[in-house]
């Protein structure tokens, strides 16, 4: 996978799942692992800190329209990439959450259909996890969290194209 660490596309997402992978509650048995193939890593759907339901669906169903294989692990998290670009155009983790990044059109959809821009994630105190918040304003403003929707394989499909023009 070519994956451009340095593509201003990439530089605020990387440096937050870089911090992800750095704090005490990361589960991702690969959070050590700047970039990495799925295949190079032991058991990929249990061991990424992502809810195995969740994976099936980010790299296996989600992707069914995209001309090429996309799946890759940026510091334990399971992410697309476009394979041309090397831009990341898609991430995941925990239990429910994944965002695309989308062209205008295709945000406005997204967001039209319910989708939201910020995840609120619950505490867990016997885990000794507080409860905390993801806008993703704060990576930048082409992304959108999915929600599991047949419609959003379209939707992976633009963001892909979209990845391929940076």
């Amino acid at each position: 996978m070519n994956l451009r660490f340095s593509s201003p596309a990439n530089l605020t997402l990387v440096r937050h799942l870089k911090s992800r992978a750095a704090s005490p509650e990361a589960v991702s048995a690969a959070r050590h692992l700047e970039s990495a193939s799925p295949q190079s890593i032991d058991d990929p759907y249990t061991s990424l800190g992502a809810h195995p339901d969740l994976l099936s669906w980010f790299w296996d169903k989600l992707t069914v329209k995209l001309p090429a294989k996309c799946q890759w692990v940026v510091y334990g998290a399971p992410v697309l990439v476009h394979s041309a670009s090397g831009v990341i155009f898609g991430f995941a983790g925990g239990t429910h959450t994944y965002a695309l990044r989308l062209p205008p059109a295709g945000r406005a959809l997204a967001l039209q259909a319910g989708c939201k821009r910020e995840w609120n994630y619950p505490a867990y105190p016997a885990l000794n996890i507080a409860a905390s918040t993801l806008r993703l304003d704060d990576i930048g403003e082409e992304w959108v969290f999915g929600q599991f929707q047949a419609q959003e394989q379209a939707w992976c499909l633009a963001a892909y194209q979209f990845a391929g023009d940076f």
